[in-house]
C-alpha cells in the first residue's frame, strides 16, 4: 500500500485544525489523526481531500492546491468545485461534488492512483463514488458518522428542508449499495445503518471507532498544572494566570444548533448558584455562528456570570503549534466535562476528556457516554434537553468524597485507554479489512508496534 485518499469534503480542514469553525469539528479531528496514525504506521503516502475555494475565515489563506505536512508524506488538497464560498453541508448537492470529482481529477497528476479510498459522511462517500469511477478498482470504505436515520431523529418534520434531509436519504442509499465496507464508529451507527437499509449490508459493516491522541490527552501527572504551563496559557490567551488555577468544568465542541452549548450554560448556571467557587470554560465561534454565540452571551449575562463564564474563539484553541498545549490543559484540570449535544455520531470531544482521567455528563444522544463511560462508572448519562437532570449529575461528581472522585477518574480512563488509542483502531480496521477479503500489502514500519 503506497498511496491512501481521505476524503473529508464538508468543513474547513487544515493540517492546523480549528475546531469550533462551522461544519469542523470531531470528523476533521478523526480524520486527522486516522491520515497520521497511516502514514506513521504504515510509512506511505496519504493525501486528504477538501472543498475549497474560499478564504479561512481566521487565516485569511485562500484554501486552493495542496499543503504538505512538514514531517510526513501527508498532504491536505483543496478543491474548488465551481462557488468560490464557504457552504454549510446542507447546501451541497449531488451536482456539485460531482463538479468537484471533476476538478479534483484535474489537480491530481495523470500517474497517482490511490490502493484504498476512506470517505467520511454522506458528501465525502458521494465523492468516493465518484472517483472510484474514475480510478477503477479501488477498494471504497465509507465512514457515514452520522448516518441521515440519526440525523432527522431528534428533529421534526418542518426541519428536514433545512438539514437536507431527503437529498442525503437519496445517495446514502446509493453509497450503502456501491462502497465495499462501511465504517461504524458507535454501536449507535451500527444500529441505524443496519435499520435504515437491513440485514443484507451487515457483511460491508466493520468497526472504526474514533480513538484519542494519546500524546496530547492524558491525565496530569500531579494534582495541578506546572507553572512553566500556566504561564504560557495565559500568556497566549492573555489572561490571568490565576484563571488557570481556579476549579473549573468544561464544555468543547464545534459550534452548531444541534450540540446545546446554551443548554450546557445553563446547567452551569445552576450548579454556580450551589458552589460559588467553580468557573466554565467553553468554545464558541462567534464570527461564524453569532446567533449561538448571542444567546449564549443573553444566559451569562441573566445569570450575573460575566467572571465565572469564559468563552474562547476557534483561533484561541488550536490543534497545532504554539498554543496548542492550552485545549488538553483545559481538558486534564476540569473537574468535569459536560456535553449536552443531541446528534452525535460518537462523542470525540468526551473520549478525550475521559482519557486525560476526567468523569463526563453528556446526553442520552452520545454513543461514548451511554454504551462506553457511564457503564464504566466514568460518566453519565441525562436526557437530551434536560438541565435539571444535567445540573444535578454535575453537582453529585463535585460532591463526591477526594476517594470515590479519584476512582471516577481511574474508571473514565480506563474506559477508553487503550481501547480508543489510535494504534488499536488503525490495527483493527485493517484486520477487519483483510477478514472481508480486502487484502492491501501493508507493511509497517520497524519502529511499530506489531508487523502484519
Amino acid at each position: 500500500m503506497k498511496d491512501v485518499l481521505i476524503i473529508t469534503w464538508h468543513g474547513i480542514h487544515e493540517l492546523e485544525i480549528f475546531p469550533g469553525l462551522p461544519d469542523t469539528g470531531g470528523q476533521n479531528i478523526y480524520v486527522q489523526n486516522m491520515a497520521e496514525k497511516i502514514h506513521d504506521q504504515y510509512d506511505c503516502r496519504v493525501t486528504i481531500l477538501n472543498r475549497g475555494g474560499f478564504v479561512h475565515p481566521y487565516t485569511e489563506r485562500m484554501r486552493e492546491g495542496s499543503l504538505k505536512d512538514p514531517e510526513r508524506e501527508l498532504f491536505v488538497l483543496h478543491v474548488n468545485d465551481g462557488v468560490d464560498a464557504f457552504l454549510r453541508k446542507e447546501y451541497l448537492t449531488g451536482s456539485l461534488i460531482q463538479e468537484g470529482a471533476r476538478r479534483t481529477v484535474q489537480q491530481l497528476s495523470k500517474e497517482y492512483r490511490p490502493d484504498l479510498i476512506i470517505s467520511h459522511f454522506w458528501d465525502g462517500g458521494l465523492m468516493g463514488l465518484f472517483l472510484c469511477d474514475y480510478f477503477g478498482n479501488v477498494p471504497h470504505v465509507w465512514v457515514p458518522h452520522e448516518p441521515v436515520g440519526m440525523k432527522k431523529a431528534p428533529m421534526d418534520g418542518i426541519e428536514f428542508d433545512r438539514h437536507s434531509i431527503f437529498l442525503r436519504e437519496h445517495y446514502e442509499d446509493r453509497i450503502v449499495k456501491h462502497a465495499d465496507l462501511i465504517g461504524s464508529t458507535s454501536k449507535l451507527v451500527e444500529a441505524d445503518v443496519k435499520r435504515c437499509y437491513g440485514g443484507k449490508i451487515a457483511d460491508k459493516l466493520i468497526d472504526i471507532y474514533p480513538g484519542v491522541d494519546t500524546r496530547r490527552f492524558t491525565p496530569l501527572d500531579s494534582d495541578c498544572l506546572p507553572g512553566q504551563s500556566i504561564r504560557e496559557d495565559a500568556e497566549f490567551l492573555a489572561l490571568p494566570e490565576s484563571l488557570f488555577e481556579r476549579p473549573h468544568i468544561c464544555e468543547f465542541g464545534r459550534t452548531d444548533s444541534l450540540k446545546d452549548k446554551d443548554k450546557a450554560v445553563e446547567v452551569f448556571a445552576k450548579v454556580a448558584k450551589k458552589i460559588e467557587d467553580l468557573d466554565m470554560f467553553l468554545n464558541v465561534d462567534e464570527k461564524m455562528e453569532p446567533e449561538i454565540a448571542e444567546r449564549i452571551d443573553e444566559i451569562i449575562k441573566e445569570n450575573g456570570l460575566q467572571k465565572r463564564v469564559h468563552v474562547f474563539s476557534p483561533e484561541q484553541l488550536p490543534q497545532t503549534g504554539r498554543g496548542s498545549h492550552i485545549f488538553p490543559d483545559l481538558l486534564k484540570t476540569s473537574r468535569v466535562f459536560l456535553t449536552m449535544s443531541v446528534m452525535e455520531g460518537f462523542g470525540m470531544a468526551a473520549c478525550e476528556a475521559a482519557a486525560c482521567g476526567v468523569p463526563v455528563v453528556g446526553t442520552d444522544q452520545i454513543p461514548v457516554v451511554t454504551d462506553v463511560l457511564e457503564p464504566a462508572g466514568g460518566g453519565k448519562v441525562v436526557p437530551a434537553k434536560d438541565v435539571d437532570a444535567a445540573a444535578e449529575a454535575v453537582l453529585d461528581i463535585l460532591r463526591k468524597k477526594e476517594d470515590d472522585y479519584c476512582a471516577m477518574q481511574k474508571k473514565a480512563y480506563e474506559a477508553v485507554i487503550p481501547r480508543f488509542a489510535w494504534d488499536t483502531i488503525m490495527k483493527g480496521m485493517f484486520e477487519q479489512m483483510e477478514d472481508k477479503g480486502i487484502r492491501l500489502k501493508l507493511e509497517r514500519k520497524k519502529n511499530g508496534n506489531a508487523e502484519m
